[in-house]
Protein backbone atom coordinates (compact mmCIF):
# COMPACT_ATOMS: atom_id res chain seq x y z
CA UNK A 1 0.00 0.00 0.00
CA UNK A 2 1.35 3.38 -0.84
CA UNK A 3 0.88 6.66 0.71
CA UNK A 4 1.69 9.56 -0.22
CA UNK A 5 4.08 12.55 1.20
CA UNK A 6 1.26 14.57 2.09
CA UNK A 7 -1.24 12.46 3.81
CA UNK A 8 1.96 10.80 5.89
CA UNK A 9 2.38 14.27 7.41
CA UNK A 10 -1.01 14.84 7.99
CA UNK A 11 -1.05 11.29 9.66
CA UNK A 12 1.81 12.07 11.89
CA UNK A 13 0.11 15.37 12.54
CA UNK A 14 -2.92 13.94 13.61
CA UNK A 15 -1.16 11.20 16.21
CA UNK A 16 0.86 14.15 18.01
CA UNK A 17 -2.56 16.14 18.70
CA UNK A 18 -4.28 12.73 20.11
CA UNK A 19 -0.94 11.78 22.31
CA UNK A 20 -1.09 15.57 23.04
CA UNK A 21 -4.20 15.69 24.46
CA UNK A 22 -4.07 12.24 26.02
CA UNK A 23 -0.99 13.85 27.83
CA UNK A 24 -3.34 17.21 29.24
CA UNK A 25 -5.24 14.12 30.84
CA UNK A 26 -2.73 13.65 33.25
CA UNK A 27 -2.90 16.75 34.87
CA UNK A 28 0.75 17.94 34.60
CA UNK A 29 1.17 18.53 30.94
CA UNK A 30 0.18 21.96 28.66
CA UNK A 31 0.02 21.70 24.86
CA UNK A 32 -1.30 24.63 22.60
CA UNK A 33 -2.09 24.54 18.78
CA UNK A 34 -1.20 26.89 16.19
CA UNK A 35 -1.71 27.22 12.49
CA UNK A 36 -0.08 29.26 9.56
CA UNK A 37 -1.52 28.82 6.17
CA UNK A 38 -2.89 25.60 6.60
CA UNK A 39 0.51 24.59 8.75
CA UNK A 40 -0.36 23.37 12.28
CA UNK A 41 1.32 21.84 15.01
CA UNK A 42 0.92 21.73 18.53
CA UNK A 43 3.71 22.74 21.69
CA UNK A 44 3.73 20.58 24.87
CA UNK A 45 5.08 21.23 28.07
CA UNK A 46 5.11 18.82 31.03
CA UNK A 47 6.25 19.04 34.04
CA UNK A 48 5.87 18.35 38.16
CA UNK A 49 4.37 20.75 39.00
CA UNK A 50 1.90 21.61 36.21
CA UNK A 51 2.72 24.21 34.29
CA UNK A 52 0.03 26.86 33.18
CA UNK A 53 -1.65 26.79 30.20
CA UNK A 54 -2.66 30.54 29.66
CA UNK A 55 -1.10 32.23 27.61
CA UNK A 56 -0.20 36.06 28.01
CA UNK A 57 -0.89 38.77 25.01
CA UNK A 58 1.93 38.50 22.16
CA UNK A 59 2.70 41.92 20.47
CA UNK A 60 4.83 43.20 17.82
CA UNK A 61 5.83 46.85 16.88
CA UNK A 62 4.77 48.85 13.73
CA UNK A 63 5.78 51.68 12.10
CA UNK A 64 3.51 53.84 9.93
CA UNK A 65 5.26 55.57 7.08
CA UNK A 66 3.84 57.25 4.04
CA UNK A 67 5.57 57.10 0.47
CA UNK A 68 5.55 60.11 -1.57
CA UNK A 69 3.77 60.02 -5.10
CA UNK A 70 5.55 61.53 -8.00
CA UNK A 71 4.53 65.14 -9.85
CA UNK A 72 3.53 64.81 -13.84
CA UNK A 73 5.90 66.79 -15.48
CA UNK A 74 3.92 65.94 -18.54
CA UNK A 75 0.87 67.74 -17.53
CA UNK A 76 0.04 71.37 -18.01
CA UNK A 77 -0.13 74.01 -15.50
CA UNK A 78 -4.13 73.45 -15.49
CA UNK A 79 -3.86 69.49 -14.47
CA UNK A 80 -0.57 69.51 -12.48
CA UNK A 81 -0.69 68.68 -8.77
CA UNK A 82 2.54 69.85 -7.34
CA UNK A 83 1.41 69.75 -3.58
CA UNK A 84 -1.34 67.71 -1.74
CA UNK A 85 -1.55 68.36 1.85
CA UNK A 86 -3.29 66.83 4.14
CA UNK A 87 -3.61 66.90 8.04
CA UNK A 88 -4.15 63.34 9.93
CA UNK A 89 -5.55 63.04 13.34
CA UNK A 90 -5.83 59.16 13.86
CA UNK A 91 -4.25 56.11 12.33
CA UNK A 92 -6.33 52.59 12.84
CA UNK A 93 -6.39 49.23 12.74
CA UNK A 94 -9.06 46.56 12.85
CA UNK A 95 -8.71 42.43 11.95
CA UNK A 96 -11.82 42.09 10.35
CA UNK A 97 -14.11 44.42 7.76
CA UNK A 98 -17.66 45.19 9.14
CA UNK A 99 -20.00 47.85 7.68
CA UNK A 100 -19.99 49.70 11.39
CA UNK A 101 -17.17 51.73 11.39
CA UNK A 102 -18.41 52.86 14.91
CA UNK A 103 -17.04 49.89 16.08
CA UNK A 104 -14.88 49.79 19.13
CA UNK A 105 -12.71 47.03 17.42
CA UNK A 106 -10.50 49.40 15.77
CA UNK A 107 -6.80 49.82 16.94
CA UNK A 108 -5.26 53.39 17.37
CA UNK A 109 -1.63 53.41 16.31
CA UNK A 110 -0.97 57.02 16.91
CA UNK A 111 -3.16 58.36 19.70
CA UNK A 112 -1.16 61.66 19.62
CA UNK A 113 -2.54 63.17 16.44
CA UNK A 114 -5.83 63.35 18.41
CA UNK A 115 -4.75 66.71 19.91
CA UNK A 116 -2.07 67.31 17.89
CA UNK A 117 -3.10 66.64 14.60
CA UNK A 118 0.16 66.34 11.72
CA UNK A 119 0.08 67.90 8.46
CA UNK A 120 2.48 66.33 5.44
CA UNK A 121 2.91 67.18 1.83
CA UNK A 122 1.91 63.72 -0.34
CA UNK A 123 3.68 64.76 -3.54
CA UNK A 124 7.12 65.87 -4.62
CA UNK A 125 10.59 64.67 -3.83
CA UNK A 126 10.64 65.27 -0.03
CA UNK A 127 11.51 62.23 1.70
CA UNK A 128 8.82 59.54 2.96
CA UNK A 129 7.30 60.89 6.20
CA UNK A 130 7.49 58.61 9.20
CA UNK A 131 4.23 59.15 11.10
CA UNK A 132 4.46 56.32 13.83
CA UNK A 133 7.70 54.86 15.58
CA UNK A 134 7.72 51.18 17.22
CA UNK A 135 4.13 51.25 18.00
CA UNK A 136 3.10 48.27 20.15
CA UNK A 137 0.89 46.47 18.14
CA UNK A 138 -1.24 42.55 19.33
CA UNK A 139 -0.09 39.75 17.24
CA UNK A 140 -2.36 38.83 14.62
CA UNK A 141 -3.84 39.56 11.26
CA UNK A 142 -5.72 42.81 10.17
CA UNK A 143 -7.49 43.46 6.91
CA UNK A 144 -8.44 47.41 7.25
CA UNK A 145 -6.93 50.15 7.58
CA UNK A 146 -8.67 53.41 8.18
CA UNK A 147 -6.95 57.50 8.15
CA UNK A 148 -9.09 60.24 9.70
CA UNK A 149 -8.16 63.82 8.87
CA UNK A 150 -8.39 66.83 10.44
CA UNK A 151 -11.30 69.33 10.17
CA UNK A 152 -10.73 72.22 11.14
CA UNK A 153 -11.71 71.95 14.68
CA UNK A 154 -9.45 71.23 17.14
CA UNK A 155 -9.76 70.12 21.02
CA UNK A 156 -7.97 72.48 21.98
CA UNK A 157 -6.01 75.75 19.96
CA UNK A 158 -2.95 74.25 21.01
CA UNK A 159 -3.42 71.62 19.09
CA UNK A 160 -3.43 73.48 15.46
CA UNK A 161 -1.04 72.90 13.49
CA UNK A 162 2.08 75.38 13.10
CA UNK A 163 1.56 76.35 9.72
CA UNK A 164 -2.19 75.34 7.51
CA UNK A 165 -0.54 75.26 3.45
CA UNK A 166 -4.00 75.24 2.16
CA UNK A 167 -4.96 78.56 3.61
CA UNK A 168 -8.84 79.29 4.11
CA UNK A 169 -9.87 76.38 1.74
CA UNK A 170 -9.55 74.14 4.47
CA UNK A 171 -7.14 71.55 6.27
CA UNK A 172 -6.70 69.29 3.43
CA UNK A 173 -6.19 70.22 -0.20
CA UNK A 174 -4.46 69.85 -3.64
CA UNK A 175 -2.27 72.74 -4.98
CA UNK A 176 -1.93 73.00 -8.86
CA UNK A 177 1.04 74.05 -10.78
CA UNK A 178 -0.50 77.31 -12.16
CA UNK A 179 -0.74 78.20 -7.60
CA UNK A 180 -5.01 77.30 -7.76
CA UNK A 181 -5.84 75.73 -4.65
CA UNK A 182 -8.46 73.14 -4.25
CA UNK A 183 -10.20 71.46 -1.94
CA UNK A 184 -9.93 67.27 -0.75
CA UNK A 185 -13.58 65.77 -1.05
CA UNK A 186 -13.77 62.32 1.06
CA UNK A 187 -17.33 60.28 0.54
CA UNK A 188 -20.75 60.98 2.05
CA UNK A 189 -18.68 64.16 3.22
CA UNK A 190 -16.65 62.18 6.90
CA UNK A 191 -12.99 62.99 6.40
CA UNK A 192 -11.67 59.48 6.46
CA UNK A 193 -10.04 56.95 3.82
CA UNK A 194 -10.78 53.08 4.53
CA UNK A 195 -8.06 51.18 2.99
CA UNK A 196 -9.40 47.54 2.90
CA UNK A 197 -7.81 44.09 1.89
CA UNK A 198 -7.94 43.99 -1.65
CA UNK A 199 -5.94 47.40 -1.54
CA UNK A 200 -3.10 45.82 1.25
CA UNK A 201 -0.69 43.53 -0.10
CA UNK A 202 -1.47 39.86 0.50
CA UNK A 203 -5.04 40.81 1.74
CA UNK A 204 -3.92 41.74 5.81
CA UNK A 205 -1.08 43.11 7.31
CA UNK A 206 -0.08 39.84 9.66
CA UNK A 207 1.99 41.13 12.56
CA UNK A 208 3.46 38.55 14.16
CA UNK A 209 4.90 37.87 17.78
CA UNK A 210 8.33 39.92 18.24
CA UNK A 211 8.34 40.83 14.67
CA UNK A 212 8.99 44.27 13.72
CA UNK A 213 7.54 45.68 10.32
CA UNK A 214 7.08 48.79 8.93
CA UNK A 215 3.22 49.68 7.23
CA UNK A 216 3.88 52.15 4.19
CA UNK A 217 1.19 53.62 3.02
CA UNK A 218 0.76 55.31 -0.47
CA UNK A 219 -2.14 57.90 -0.69
CA UNK A 220 -2.83 58.75 -4.45
CA UNK A 221 -4.71 61.86 -5.36
CA UNK A 222 -7.09 61.13 -7.98
CA UNK A 223 -10.12 63.21 -9.85
CA UNK A 224 -13.16 61.78 -9.94
CA UNK A 225 -16.86 63.23 -10.27
CA UNK A 226 -19.59 63.83 -8.37
CA UNK A 227 -23.64 64.17 -8.36
CA UNK A 228 -26.51 66.36 -6.70
CA UNK A 229 -29.44 67.58 -8.19
CA UNK A 230 -28.57 71.43 -7.86
CA UNK A 231 -25.38 71.00 -9.22
CA UNK A 232 -25.92 68.08 -11.28
CA UNK A 233 -22.22 66.35 -12.47
CA UNK A 234 -18.95 67.92 -11.60
CA UNK A 235 -15.38 66.98 -10.95
CA UNK A 236 -14.15 65.83 -7.85
CA UNK A 237 -10.86 65.41 -6.33
CA UNK A 238 -9.98 62.32 -3.50
CA UNK A 239 -7.78 60.25 -2.81
CA UNK A 240 -7.42 56.36 -2.82
CA UNK A 241 -4.80 54.49 -0.95
CA UNK A 242 -2.30 51.15 -0.82
CA UNK A 243 -0.49 49.62 1.30
CA UNK A 244 2.54 47.49 1.37
CA UNK A 245 4.26 45.89 4.20
CA UNK A 246 8.28 45.49 4.60
CA UNK A 247 9.33 43.19 7.61
CA UNK A 248 12.33 44.04 10.12
CA UNK A 249 14.42 41.69 11.31
CA UNK A 250 11.99 39.91 14.68
CA UNK A 251 12.80 41.65 17.71
CA UNK A 252 13.91 38.21 19.16
CA UNK A 253 17.16 37.78 16.88
CA UNK A 254 18.06 41.16 17.68
CA UNK A 255 18.08 40.78 20.63
CA UNK A 256 20.08 37.55 20.62
CA UNK A 257 22.88 39.62 18.30
CA UNK A 258 25.98 39.32 20.26
CA UNK A 259 27.74 43.35 20.49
Amino acid sequence: MRFSRCHLRSTVRCGVMFIAIGIAGCGDSCFVGFSNNGNGGVIVRAGNPAPTCSLSQANGTMSVVVANSQVCETCTAAARMEHVFVTLRSIQLRPSASDDTNSSNWLELAPRLANEPRQIDLMGNSMPVILVDRAIVPAQSYREIRLQFFPGSPTSVDGLPGENACGEIGWNCMVMANGHVEPLRFPSGVLELFILSQSIESDSVVVLPDSRIDLRLSLEPYQGSSFSSAEGWKPQNALVGHTTVVRQRSLEAENSTPD
